[in-house]
């Protein structure tokens, strides 16, 4: 039998996939590592434990599936977003992966922010520069660490170093380099207007192409490592959204998907570049032909929910068992809200100073309704982001939820009753190695596009979460809630 394979590096794990030629998964292997925060507001990362875990993660699921290396006809990849893994010429970090989370670089975005007003390019990148995207993080180390900027010789996406590591060719593709800010969206290529302003050396950035474009093959070294074969071409790949967005069958406009991950994301697809003037939401490119997604991502999702349970309550039961008080709370958890704003927040508010609040605590509220809080304060803020969508034109009629957090039963609920949608999900499981492996199959011939790689593997399960109607109507009732605390607190959290 004959296989594709998805490699997503992921902020908290890497994930290894198998998909049979047929479209089904046969197998797929996780391997955690560390976030590494030296000072408050920083999000590092060490790409040589992304490798470690990706080697070990590849080398379990050839062999838990009982697959060879040579049955593997292709690779295909998928990262987190955003963030800058930096070489030097020999092609070593001169640092640690300054990841998507990290707020250091927060005057340097506000600086590239005025650049793109004054200069005009806007409807150019079709986003807001960020803090913990890879040109800010490039600003960052140019004004505060010049020796070490200095070193660089390429700037490049996550998921890059990995397929870096396994057949050391140096590229990206149109949906990761969309997301690192430095990116003609529109017109897919990098924006040379930017990095003249900025004084960058367009060498440091890697070559584009598609996700689904062969861009080197397996090593000697790295076949020794991984049990892969010699020769294997690698895809291109992409961001880990888009990636996931192909996994869940999103490619044509018209649907909506929900993420809800370590952040949370809402996700719809466009046949054509368009993008939210005031830069509230990200314009990326897609890997399906011709088409681009709009994104507001968060950076508080399942996060907010992790801190409740290990940092703040430090219950030590699993997540399942965890929930199941939540369950029981009637919504709108008997007017407790929460701004879940722990990490500062990308979208609907560019605020890296916001902060997290549980307003309205009583006596009768318990662990469970402290959970549910957090879960509808997370889709509270997701409900900001799709408003902002539906403002261009771009109406829901179904939402489909992706990432471990989205598929559980208490999450497609609230989700559905807050979105007043049904919510769907597919029978796809690892979305994003899925979208990855796909993006081989492409590439190797085996679909003639991302349509029909979609149209033969993913398929959509049978029963939708529906909303209830009071469920929709009360937390309609409680948004203006939720805005105004925001609103009302911003000034006395941001005070010094």
């Amino acid at each position: 039998m004959e296989y594709t394979m998805g490699i997503d590096v992921g902020t908290s794990s890497v994930k290894a996939a198998l998909l049979e030629r047929s479209g089904r998964l046969a197998g797929a292997v996780s391997k955690k590592y560390e976030i590494f925060i030296p000072t408050l507001g920083w999000a590092e990362q060490d790409p040589e434990e992304w490798w470690e875990a990706a080697k070990s993660a590849v080398a379990e699921v050839l062999r838990v599936c009982g697959v060879s290396g040579g049955q593997v006809k292709g690779i295909g990849f998928s990262g987190q977003m955003h963030g800058l893994v930096a070489l030097d010429k020999d092609e070593k970090p001169v640092c640690p992966a300054i990841i998507w989370m990290d707020q250091r670089s927060g005057k340097e975005s506000a600086e590239l922010q005025k650049i793109v007003e004054e200069n005009g390019l806007g409807g150019t990148l079709m986003n807001r520069p960020i803090p913990g995207s890879l040109i800010c993080s490039l600003l960052w180390l140019k004004r505060h660490e010049p020796a070490l900027f200095e070193e660089i010789r390429w700037a490049m996406l996550p998921k890059d170093y990995l397929r870096y590591r396994l057949c050391g060719e140096i590229f990206t593709d149109e949906t990761d380099a969309s997301a690192s800010l430095a990116f003609s969206v529109a017109e897919r290529r990098w924006c040379g207007e930017l990095r003249d302003k900025l004084g960058i050396d367009p060498a440091i950035f890697p070559s584009v192409g598609k996700p689904w474009d062969v861009c080197g093959k397996v090593s000697s070294l790295a076949a020794a490592e991984t049990g892969l074969l010699q020769g294997t071409p690698l895809t291109a790949g992409g961001a880990d959204s888009a990636m996931q967005l192909v996994g869940n069958g999103v490619i044509f406009p018209g649907s909506y998907a929900c993420n809800i991950g370590t952040g949370a994301q809402i996700l719809t697809v466009t046949d054509r570049p368009m993008y939210d003037e005031a830069l509230r939401s990200q314009t990326f490119c897609h890997a399906a032909e011709s088409s681009w997604y709009l994104q507001c991502g968060t950076l508080n999702g399942g996060s907010a929910l992790n801190w409740l349970k290990g940092q703040a309550l430090q219950n030590q039961a699993d997540f399942e068992t965890f929930l199941k008080s939540a369950a029981s709370v009637p919504a709108g958890s008997e007017g407790l809200i929460f701004l879940p704003y722990l990490a500062g927040e990308r979208n609907p508010y560019l605020n890296p100073d916001a902060k997290g609040i549980f307003f309205g605590l009583a006596m009768k509220h318990g662990q469970g309704h402290l959970i549910r809080a957090v879960m509808e304060g997370v889709a509270y803020n997701l409900y900001e982001c799709m408003e902002i969508m539906k403002g261009l034109g771009l109406p829901v009629s179904r939402l489909i939820a992706s990432g471990g957090g989205a598929k559980g039963q208490l999450w497609r609920q609230i989700l559905a009753d807050m979105f007043g949608v049904p919510v769907y999900t597919t029978e796809t499981t690892e979305e994003a190695c899925t979208g990855a492996a796909m993006m081989a199959a492409v590439g190797l011939g085996w679909y003639k596009d991302t349509a029909q790689a979609v149209e033969e593997t993913v398929k959509l399960a049978e029963q939708a979460t529906v909303p209830v109607p009071d469920h929709t109507a009360l937390y309609e009732e409680n948004r203006w809630r939720f805005r105004g605390l925001y609103e009302g607190t911003k000034g006395l959290l941001n005070a010094r």
